[in-house]
């Protein structure tokens, strides 16, 4: 029982992951491209195999910062493995079953593709719970340089009293500096790794301040009040595009609702769609015109602020 608890601690326990997961960013904005020590741990193999991708490929690239932006579980290279073996479980059971070729292949593009599709739902949910506690942060911090803290000390209180996002990634950019990395850049690295509009206006007037000078609290206290004033237009754009947003949903779900509820009634009626090649094509021909349909219904209700 102690050497499974001993055991549980030391691989799930949410302090050391969090400490790993810290030293990581830490080495990786050093030796960015690098491997850690950590990394190098878990296997030689792994670590070749990333900087083989990373050099053949700036997709791969891409894929490493959004698993760093949605905080993924996973590595890049590991994500990208889990979706070729979907594509192949898709694939390979749609051929045993003599399916159609075209769409068997759209079928496991779409369910390879859930992966990314996961990552940018966590990137996107973790932005906006580092954009909903930004303005509590930029006031935290004008109150503790007004209280006679430095600016780095500040910085390292926001990350020891707020709760992750903010804390873990203000205590990330805290470790940097404390690690001899310099102020711009570990606040640069903070900016790649949000990916936040609101985020950038800070980093901007950080880096401004800290070239030119200037009173750091009233400019925090200021830019605090702006946005907050965002997030609240952005909050009366999203219920006045409710009604959209809805549609949107209604109108996706409808054909796969109807689909059950047919199949379940008279499954000889709809066998059709997926036994004929007539079917085969009206599949496609539907898939298609659903994606563009709600690509065109996003666009529409998405209004940047």
């Amino acid at each position: 029982m102690l050497l499974l608890y001993g055991a549980w601690l030391y691989v799930f326990d949410p302090r050391v992951k969090a400490k790993k997961q810290r030293l990581q960013a830490i080495y990786e904005a050093i030796h960015p491209g690098g491997q850690s020590s950590t990394s190098a741990r878990s296997g030689h193999r792994d670590g070749a195999f990333e900087t083989w991708l990373r050099s053949r490929s700036s997709t791969f690239g891409r894929l490493e910062r959004l698993c760093k932006r949605a905080h993924s579980p996973l590595s890049a290279a590991r994500m990208m493995l889990l979706m070729l073996a979907l594509f192949t479980v898709v694939v390979a059971a749609g051929l045993l079953r003599q399916g159609n070729l075209a769409l068997l292949l759209m079928l496991a593009a779409a369910i390879a593709s859930t992966p990314v599709l996961w990552l940018f739902w966590l990137a996107r949910k973790r932005r906006k719970a580092f954009d909903d506690k930004l303005p509590e942060t930029l006031d935290y911090i004008s109150r503790a340089l007004r209280a006679g803290h430095s600016l780095t000390s500040a910085i390292g209180m926001v990350g020891k009293e707020l709760p992750d996002p903010t804390g873990q990634e203000f205590k990330t950019v805290f470790d940097e500096i404390s690690f001899g990395i310099s102020f711009k850049e570990a606040i640069g690295q903070l900016s790649e790794r949000v990916r936040s509009d609101d985020l950038d206006f800070f980093v901007i007037s950080l880096t401004i301040q800290h070239d030119s000078g200037g009173n750091l609290a009233e400019l925090l206290d200021g830019l605090a009040k702006t946005i907050r004033e965002r997030i609240k237009l952005r909050g009366r754009i999203r219920t006045l595009s409710a009604e959209g947003r809805i549609s949107a949903v209604v109108l996706g779900a409808m054909p796969f609702a109807f689909a059950v509820i047919i199949t379940l009634i008279r499954p000889v009626y709809i066998s059709v769609l997926w036994s004929t090649p007539q079917g085969h094509i009206l599949l496609i021909i539907g898939g298609v015109l659903m994606a563009f349909g709600m690509l065109v219904l996003n666009r529409m209700t998405h209004i940047k602020v």
